[in-house]
C-alpha cells in the first residue's frame, strides 16, 4: 500500500459504507458502535501497519506495536504524507 491515494481510499471506503447502513437504518446505533470500533482498532490497525511495512519502516513482527495509543503519531509523516 504505498500509493498514498489507495490508502485514503483503504481507510475512508469503510467509513462511508458503515455511516450509509446507519442512514439507511440498516443498522442500528448499537451496531454502528460496534462496527466503528471493529474500525478503529483492528482495522485501523492492519491498514496502518500494511502501510508502514509496505514501506520498510516497521517489521512484521512489531505490528501489533501500533494498538499502543500514541505509537501512530510517531509515523505521521509516512502514513498521511509521504
Amino acid at each position: 500500500m504505498k500509493n498514498l491515494k489507495i490508502y485514503y481510499l483503504a481507510i475512508i471506503i469503510p467509513l462511508i459504507i458503515i455511516f450509509i447502513f446507519y442512514k439507511f437504518q440498516i443498522i442500528d446505533s448499537t451496531y454502528l458502535l460496534i462496527l466503528f470500533l471493529i474500525y478503529a482498532t483492528i482495522y485501523r490497525t492492519y491498514t496502518d501497519s500494511k502501510r508502514l511495512i509496505d514501506k520498510k519502516i516497521i517489521s512484521k513482527k512489531d505490528f501489533w506495536k501500533l494498538l499502543i495509543p500514541g505509537t501512530r503519531i510517531e509515523h505521521f509523516r509516512e502514513l498521511y504524507i509521504k
